[in-house]
C-alpha cells in the first residue's frame, strides 16, 4: 500500500528530484511512523570517492529504529531491476535515532571503480523504519516508512550531475519513441549516454503551442546505456499534430522528446 509523499517530508523539497516514499502496512509496535526524515535525496560518488553521507533525523518524541540496505539498480526489459550487491555497503546497517537527533549512515564503496567501467553505475539505498519490538502492541495497525534513495557512481572523467548548473540538456543522447493505444500512451526511451537522464513534467505540446500535462513531477530515470518504458493512461484526446516534451535532469524548462519515427 502506498501514499503520496507528504509535504513535510524531505523528499518534497525538490519536485524534480523527488524520491519514492512508500508507507508499508504492518502490525503496530509504536506510534512514531512518519517522524523519520532522510537526507540527501540523491547520492553521487565521484570516481575516486570511497564514502558518502546519509543522514537520518527523528522529529518525533520516541526513538526510531531503521534498517539500511543497498541494491544494484539496472533496467532490463524496459523495467527497473534490483539485485543484491556488495559494491556499496551501509555502515551501520541497523540504526537507532533518538528523539530530536540525527544520525550519520555512511554509504561505503569498498573497492575502487575498475578502469574498464565506461558507464555510470546505479544503485538504490533503502531505508526501512522498523517496528519497535519492546513497545506495547496497540489495537490497530500503523504505517512504517520506506525511503528509496538513488545512488550513482560516476564513470571516469564524468562531471557530477548534482552540482552542475541548471542548463538545457543535450536531448540527442536520449532516443525516444512513442505510440498510442486505446487510452494509453506508450513511451520508450534509450539512453545512449554514459550518465543517467531524469525525466519530469512530461507533457504533450501541440503544434499550435498548447501543452497538455501528462505526468506532473518526476516520471523516472533512464539509466546510462539502458532502456526504459512507461505506459501512461490518457484521460483526454490529445490534439494532433504535436510532440512529447519533458524536463531532462535539472534543465530549467521542458525540451522536445524527438521520436525516432518523426
Amino acid at each position: 500500500m502506498s501514499v503520496s509523499c507528504p509535504p513535510s517530508t524531505t523528499c518534497a523539497a525538490n519536485r524534480g528530484r523527488r524520491i519514492a516514499l512508500t508507507a508499508v502496512l504492518a502490525c503496530a509496535f509504536g506510534s512514531n511512523a512518519g517522524n523519520l526524515q532522510v537526507a540527501p535525496i540523491v547520492l553521487e560518488f565521484s570516481e575516486n570517492q570511497q564514502a558518502n553521507a546519509l543522514w537520518l533525523e527523528n522529529n518525533g518524541d520516541q526513538a526510531v529504529h531503521a534498517q539500511i540496505r543497498v541494491q544494484q539498480w539496472s533496467q532490463t526489459g524496459a523495467s527497473d531491476v534490483l539485485a543484491p550487491t556488495q559494491a556499496l555497503r551501509a555502515s551501520p546497517a541497523i540504526i537507532q535515532v533518538l528523539p530530536g537527533e540525527r544520525q550519520l549512515v555512511r554509504i561505503v564503496r569498498p573497492a575502487p571503480l575498475p578502469a574498464t567501467i565506461a558507464y555510470e553505475q546505479a544503485y538504490r539505498v533503502w531505508v526501512d523504519e522498523l517496528p519497535e519490538a519492546n513497545a506495547q502492541r496497540p489495537s490497530g495497525l500503523q504505517f512504517l516508512l520506506r525511503y528509496s534513495i538513488p545512488v550513482f557512481v560516476l564513470p571516469h572523467a564524468a562531471l557530477p550531475r548534482e552540482q552542475i548548473s541548471t542548463a538545457m540538456e543535450d536531448a540527442h543522447r536520449l532516443q525516444t519513441s512513442w505510440q498510442f493505444a486505446t487510452g494509453v500512451l506508450v513511451l520508450d526511451a534509450h539512453n545512449a549516454g554514459n550518465q543517467r537522464v531524469r525525466l519530469s513534467e512530461l507533457g504533450w505540446r501541440a503544434d499550435n503551442g498548447t501543452v497538455t500535462p501528462l505526468h506532473p513531477g518526476l516520471l523516472g530515470y533512464v539509466l546510462a546505456g539502458q532502456d526504459m518504458q512507461w505506459k501512461l493512461p490518457l484521460t483526454t484526446q490529445l490534439p494532433h499534430p504535436g510532440h512529447l516534451q519533458a524536463r531532462l535532469n535539472d534543465a530549467p524548462a521542458a525540451q522536445p522528446l524527438l521520436s525516432a519515427g518523426r
